[in-house]
């Protein structure tokens, strides 16, 4: 065994050299460093490779339950951005533009408003109402358009026998059927413009068979 060099006198043999310190510093550092970097790009590749966030639009809909005729106020609707898919077509995205007007039939919490949803509040006169009316034949509701002037036939469910309980009342909107009510429910919805004396004959005819309409 060579022999342990003697210490220098005046400084102990276990004192590190100033460089030496400084390598270490340095190096140590680097490890730090090096962890950052490591952790950094595993952050930055599962940012790169997350799905992108779906396209959005802003559209208005209603805060809640709200009843058919209501004159809607600022208070009734919310505009937000919601993901374009699954979105009504023609959507409103403009709040003010429905301020004001009627709605055609009832909505539910935070349904997406359109144009076939409202009316304006003047359209309705006095000694009328907006009367929701399903009739039997969705084929047939899907050839209405609002401002139709139609005739309201009941069709009795025993005999087939036919009366009309509606005259020349005037087709307001066709609301939209949900996927729910097209899987569950037969014929589709309409609202229409009707006086104030014929609403009892159309809910009787439609307790008692199917309604259709004729056009004028």
């Amino acid at each position: 065994m060579r022999p342990r060099p003697p210490a220098r006198p005046g400084i102990p043999h276990h004192t590190h050299h100033p460089l030496r310190r400084l390598v270490r510093a340095a190096s140590w550092h680097r490890r730090k460093l090096a962890v950052v970097a490591a952790a950094l790009t595993v952050v930055t590749g599962l940012a790169a490779t997350a799905p992108p966030a779906p396209p959005t639009s802003t559209v208005v809909r209603a805060r809640s339950d709200l009843a058919g005729g209501t004159v809607l106020g600022v208070d009734d609707l919310e505009a937000v951005d919601l993901p374009r898919e699954g979105l009504p077509e023609r959507a409103t995205a403009d709040l003010d533009a429905l301020v004001g007007q009627r709605l055609a039939a009832p909505v539910t919490r935070h349904q997406v408003l359109t144009p076939l949803a409202v009316t304006s509040a003047e359209v309705v006169g006095v000694g009328h109402v907006l009367a929701p009316v399903r009739l039997g034949d969705a084929d047939v509701v899907a050839l209405l358009r609002p401002g139709d002037v139609v005739d309201v036939i009941g069709v009795a469910a025993e005999g087939g026998r036919t009366s009309t309980v509606a005259h020349a009342v005037r087709v307001v909107t066709i609301p939209a059927r949900s996927a729910d009510d097209q899987a569950t429910t037969a014929g589709a919805l309409v609202v229409l413009d009707v006086p104030d004396t014929a609403t009892a004959a159309l809910a009787g005819a439609a307790a008692s068979g199917a309604l259709t309409v004729i056009w004028r």
